[in-house]
């Protein structure tokens, strides 16, 4: 049985996981997929994390990355019925900038990448080649996203220093689950909620939150869509 709680640096043939650099600003370190084409070159292991979607209510817009703490046997929005799901950080080199990046990906990618990784006599370790991450808007659910493995081709020398020079404790630290008062704390501020405001405290001392979490969506591959989630960097 899957652990749903596994966090940090995984490997790919790892069987456990859930089907459903140095400090730069967070909005220029991750990678936005575009649409059509992205060539990059995977240099780091997955690393594994849970987080929730989360809005308030009379929200339009797609909602909030709020990361699970369940690993600390409680998460506020567990509580309140909404499943957590699997992503995972990957530090990859964008072929289109020849810059290092952080490209966080649903299970959509994962797997994809997971399949050229068990397919270990003709490719194997995803960091050996490069690989092209396809997005189709009009593609549906399944073919959202396509991924393809480019012929291998060793690491440049600026593609080894840059690999050299990856932060890999700044992604353990982005995987690093926050603690159910963390979560709290997030929640209450994505709704506006004040600690002091007594209006909103209950016997214990501690805040109710007025909103609930997102819907399932019934858009075809919203649910997988990079677009859904924001990216922001865990502080």
């Amino acid at each position: 049985m899957a652990n749903s709680n596994v966090f940090g640096e995984v490997a790919w043939d790892a069987e456990d996981f859930n089907s459903d650099s140095k400090k730069v600003n967070s909005k220029d370190l991750f990678l936005r997929l575009d649409d059509g084409p992205n060539e990059v070159r995977l240099i780091t292991q997955p690393f594994q994390y849970l987080v929730h979607k989360y809005k308030k209510e009379g929200d339009p817009g797609f909602g909030q990355k709020v990361y699970c703490s369940a690993i600390h046997k409680s998460c506020p929005l567990c509580d309140m019925g909404d499943k957590a799901k699997t992503r995972w950080l990957l530090g990859v080199i964008s072929r289109k900038t020849g810059t290092y990046k952080v490209l966080d990906v649903s299970y959509a990618v994962f797997s994809q990448i997971r399949k050229y990784a068990k397919n270990v006599q003709r490719w194997g370790d995803p960091t050996k080649y490069d690989l092209d991450i396809i997005v189709d808007k009009n593609g549906g659910a399944t073919g959202y996203y396509s991924v393809q493995a480019i012929p291998k081709e060793p690491l440049s020398a600026s593609d080894q220093q840059i690999k050299d020079n990856v932060d890999l404790d700044d992604l353990k630290r982005r995987v690093t689950p926050p603690t159910p008062d963390q979560v709290q704390k997030r929640l209450d501020k994505l709704n506006g909620v004040a600690d002091s405001n007594p209006g909103f405290k209950t016997a214990n001392g501690k805040p109710v939150v007025q909103a609930k979490p997102i819907a399932p969506v019934a858009v075809a591959a919203s649910d997988d869509m990079d677009e859904d989630f924001p990216s922001y960097g865990q502080s």
